[in-house]
């Protein structure tokens, strides 16, 4: 344990005041050769005499694809239910992950160590049950400990493990390399000579150290090496018995030892002498190191590796038991697949899929109906009661969309469906999944074709399936904003669902009609349809429904202004679909947004930064990200802001209007923000043009438009504001927000025109306050005391000038918007306005701080000034490094200076090295909600 005194001491610590200490989770992780397994094993090693409970289960190169793998060992977990029915695959997962908390639970009562080795080759159920568990721990007497080996790996599980360790009851240990004087400590044996060259070639890992060492005066290059070597000193036989290791997340028996060596019990006993297997007669046997059995496998040659798998599937298969788990079942079908035995790979991928569903391991269930679909075509005989290829293709593709593999679902059933199957139904089947994919992908035009084809292969008198294509249809089209195309067949398959008895579709086309009856304005009878959505799609449990319902309901209430209806709402259902996901659904950010949206509106915009604890946990999509960057550009946090710019973007390339109205009013903030007027009217107008005029409803771009509109005023663009108008002036202007909107079009026209016309602004403020819209109050009542002081003149004008700019003053200062602040002051400077500010000689004079350096800069600043880094800077603010490094590109730009250290001195001369408040402390919540709360 040398150069590993203090996480030993940290683990101890934690197993030390179990069973009635609070449970907690830490991830030991490093690279290869590190360490972590030697750690783990000597942090438990006592811990049966401490009467502690130990759970031991390990993940394997080739265990990805088996169901709990990382898991079985431990628990015990992954068999069928006894019996019991559920309305969905979902509500059936939610039971198995919930089985699994109880028996986790019960185990912690009287103090436990769950043990989870090599976790960056888990299974996808393995993922998603240890991230529940971390964010559901028993209250007091478990810890769980993982080992994650840091090496290239695929986005999802990079984000997994990223995730994972910002958890608030999550420690996290990454191992460092040794230093020299650790090393001399490690080997005391070794000459100063020999040290010097296993240091230089080891670079202080300590697995290299002990294996550099063993070869004296002549260490090979690297781990690998060495490894080979070691390897090279036994016969081929023994050789593969280690390679077998590589194969299975779990310690081998004897007789899948045996097995491996074509029977050799030699073969056997030859690998463990050698020092290669480490034979434990109670758990069975592993590898000394992973690396070294994966070393191994590698080595092997094509052939001696299928002749390998073929044994190992033999043997796995004879002693399979009459009710196995789907682990079990996986491991069979995941040998004879690298057995490239394509009959037995063809079954036993089947039956994995079947086991696996069995189960409630949705990801893997997918996993292998894929196999099974690639293995048919070179499959000699297909068996009876193996499904037709396309009919695995669609469980594949269905499965893996409901874990938000949507990009894979859509590349398995990716093209001529008609040409892959002799079956209609099997068509109409697949080109309903695939048309629900293109919807979520945003690719309506290949969902509708999807929809065509169904409806050609479908008899009107098939009224089950009828009803299926027609809320296909509906759904694609409403998506796109085309409600009135939608209306019909969504009726349609309203009538014919509940004839046929088909409740998912009903609960679906109602949150559809709720949306069409909505933008027609017929508010009372959308709440009715999509309040039936959202209580159907509760019953079914089906989380992508619940997710869809969330979004129309929590989206009528943005429209109604009703941010606490919206936020009960987006709440219900967050907490019912992450007991049915373990997670999010990638819907959810839309619920989300729209619940933010209606906190923003409604100037409550501490509530709206704090929505999500977490921001980091939004998927891609970018819409839930657009909205926050509004908040953060109307407080005149840039940097927090720009950080967003990249997934807001992604928003522009789909092809529905409600995310590129998303991402052209984020941009166009932004750029109004950073002062470039007639690129913020670019963006807009290009949006614009893109939409087909009978798409929207009143309110769906109202905001897009004033952004447009301010644009076009600030530029003096009269004849391109038009152009805006035009295009989205009808329609915008007869919603909840109409009166308002049509008073600001009336006073940016004369903004554009120069003629300043202060009556369309007050009319403006006006409206906006009866929409309960304060920061668009604030707004309208800065442009008309513009107005005012432009084009009247006398004491009158001067105090009612005076009265609009207090009270966009004191709204502004309520809600933090510093950038309106920083203008209305302005001013107020310039007109020599008294706004009733705290310091009236503020008004009169410049400041002594630099104009433009925002409260959050400042605090920066003096820890700039401190001398800290950007990443101290990051955990001192609750932000990320990148964030800080924006706000010191921004401070040093502001205050006109080129280095941290120039920067640093005027910090001093102006008073600004002295830290400001930051709005409280660390608690532990996340870091961008956190950072959300300071600033707010």
């Amino acid at each position: 344990m040398v150069g590993r005194e203090r996480e030993l001491a940290l683990i101890e610590g934690l197993m030390a005041r179990l069973p009635g200490a609070a449970s907690a989770v830490a991830v030991v992780r490093g690279e290869a050769g590190i360490g972590k397994t030697t750690l783990v094993r000597a942090a438990v090693a006592d811990a049966d005499a401490a009467g502690l409970r130990i759970l031991s289960g390990a993940c394997a190169p080739l265990s990805g694809t088996v169901a709990y793998g990382g898991l079985d060992a431990a628990l015990g977990v992954g068999q069928a239910t006894a019996g019991e029915v559920f309305t969905s695959v979902a509500a059936g997962r939610a039971w198995a992950a919930e089985s699994m908390l109880r028996t986790v639970g019960e185990i912690a009562e009287g103090g436990a160590v769950l043990v989870v080795e090599d976790l960056h080759w888990a299974d996808v159920s393995t993922l998603d049950f240890i991230a529940h568990l971390s964010r559901n721990l028993p209250a007091t007497g478990l810890l769980v400990l993982l080992t994650w080996r840091d090496e290239e790996t695929d986005p999802e599980r990079a984000r997994w493990l990223s995730e994972q360790v910002r958890g608030p009851f999550v420690t996290d240990l990454p191992l460092r390399r040794l230093t020299l004087e650790e090393t001399t400590r490690q080997l005391p044996e070794c000459s100063a000579e020999l040290l010097a060259a296993v240091y230089g070639r080891s670079a202080g890992n300590p697995y290299l150290n002990a294996e550099l060492a063993r070869d004296g005066a002549n260490p090979s290059e690297s781990l690998r090496q060495v490894l080979v070597s070691r390897l090279g000193a036994v016969e081929m036989p023994a050789r593969t018995v280690v390679a077998a290791a590589a194969t299975l997340g779990r310690p081998l028996t004897d007789d899948e030892m045996l097995a491996a060596a074509s029977g050799d019990p030699d073969a056997v006993w030859q690998a463990c002498e050698a020092g290669l297997m480490v034979r434990d007669p109670g758990r069975g046997s592993s590898a000394r190191h992973p690396v070294l059995a994966e070393v191994a496998y590698e080595r092997l040659l094509s052939r001696d590796r299928r002749q390998l798998h073929t044994r190992m599937a033999g043997h796995l298969e004879t002693v399979l038991p009459v009710r196995p788990t789907a682990a079990a079942v996986a491991e069979v079908a995941e040998q004879y697949r690298r057995a490239d035995e394509p009959d037995d790979g063809l079954v036993w991928s089947v039956r994995a899929a079947v086991a696996a569903e069995q189960h409630y391991a949705i990801a893997e269930a997918g996993h292998w109906y894929a196999v099974a679909a690639e293995l048919w075509d070179s499959a000699r005989k297909v068996r009876d009661d193996v499904p037709e290829k396309l009919a695995l293709l669609v469980s594949a593709a269905t499965h893996l969309a409901s874990v938000g593999q949507t990009d894979t679902a859509v590349a398995l059933l990716d093209g001529d469906l008609a040409a892959m199957s002799d079956t209609d139904e099997e068509v109409v089947r697949a080109a309903l999944s695939r048309c629900w994919l293109g919807t979520t992908v945003g690719n309506t035009e290949q969902a509708l074709r999807d929809v065509e084809l169904a409806q050609r292969l479908t008899s009107v008198h098939d009224e089950a399936t009828w009803a299926r294509v027609c809320a296909a249809r509906a759904m694609a089209l409403g998506t796109c904003s085309r409600w009135d195309e939608a209306l019909g067949p969504a009726r349609t398959a309203l009538e014919l669902g509940a004839k046929c008895g088909d409740l998912r579709t009903v609960g679906i086309v109602h949150g559809m009609l709720g949306s069409a009856v909505g933008l027609e304005g017929r508010l009372s009878e959308a709440l009715g349809h999509r309040e039936t959505a959202l209580a159907i799609a509760y019953k079914l449990a089906e989380p992508e429904d619940l997710a869809l319902a969330g979004v129309v309901l929590t989206d009528l209430y943005w429209r109604l202004g009703d941010p606490d209806r919206a936020a009960k709402v987006a709440a219900l259902v967050r907490r019912e679909v992450g007991r049915l996901m373990l997670g999010r659904h990638w819907l959810e950010d839309i619920m989300d947004g729209n619940v933010v949206q209606a906190f923003y509106d409604a100037g409550r915009w501490d509530e709206a930064i704090d929505w999500m604890p977490d921001p980091r946990d939004a998927s891609d999509l970018g819409f839930f990200q657009g909205v926050l960057q509004l908040v953060h550009l109307a407080r005149g946090d840039l940097a927090a802001a720009e950080e967003m710019q990249a997934q807001v973007e992604v928003l522009s390339e789909r092809d529905q209007p409600q995310f590129l109205v998303m991402y052209g009013e984020a941009r166009a903030r932004l750029l109004l923000l950073t002062g470039h007027p007639g690129e913020a009217l670019d963006v807009v107008l290009s949006v614009a043009r893109t939409m087909p005029d009978h798409i929207f409803g009143p309110d769906d771009a109202a905001d897009l438009l004033t952004a447009g509109l301010e644009a076009a005023g600030t530029a003096a663009a009269p004849e391109r504001l038009e152009q805006l108008v035009g295009l989205l002036g009808e329609v915008m202007t007869t919603g909840r927000t109409g009166a308002a909107v049509s008073a600001v079009i009336s006073g940016e026209r004369s903004r554009a025109t120069g003629a300043n016309e202060p009556d369309p602004w007050l009319i403006a403020a006006r409206e906006w306050a009866a929409a309960g819209r304060p920061y668009d109050e604030a707004r309208a009542r800065l442009r008309a005391a513009e107005a005012i002081l432009a084009s009247r003149s006398g004491a009158d004008a001067r105090r009612t000038a005076a009265e609009q700019l207090t009270a966009a003053r004191r709204i502004s200062e309520r809600l933090g918007a510093m950038p309106l602040l920083e203008q209305i002051d302005k001013l107020a400077r310039l007109a020599r306005v008294d706004t009733g500010s705290p310091d009236p000689a503020a008004v009169q004079a410049e400041p002594e701080v630099p104009q433009g350096l925002t409260d959050r800069e400042q605090q920066v600043l003096a820890l700039l000034a401190a001398g800290r880094t950007n990443r101290e800077i990051g955990d001192a603010l609750y932000m990320s490094p990148k964030t800080a490094s924006v706000h010191v590109t921004h401070i040093l730009a502001k205050l006109g200076v080129e280095s941290r250290v120039q920067a640093a001195a005027m910090a001093v001369r102006l008073g600004l090295d002295k830290p400001q408040p930051s709005g409280g402390g660390r608690s532990g919540r996340g870091g961008r909600a956190a950072e959300g709360s300071a600033d707010a």
